[in-house]
């Protein structure tokens, strides 16, 4: 078992679906909370249970694997 994604990897990075989206503001839509677009994207994504798992040990806020996270903690 991994104890961190690493998201510097250039293979994790070209498999993320969101890796080509024009538009980073929605992944990080803080106050707006509309986080529609994030999770449309990550569900179809193929790395996002490594990806929300990075968010947890690394306490990151955002859209992360299809999850709102809030400093590393499911928001919804």
């Amino acid at each position: 078992m991994t104890t961190a994604l690493h998201l510097d990897d250039p293979t994790r990075r070209r498999d993320a679906a969101c890796r080509a989206d024009p538009n980073p503001e929605s992944w990080f839509p803080y106050p707006a909370d509309d986080f529609t677009h994030a999770r449309a994207v990550c569900g179809q994504c193929p790395i996002r249970l490594q990806c929300a798992h990075f968010a947890v040990v690394t306490r990151q806020s955002g859209v992360w694997g299809g999850t709102e996270f809030d400093r590393g903690r499911p928001r919804r």
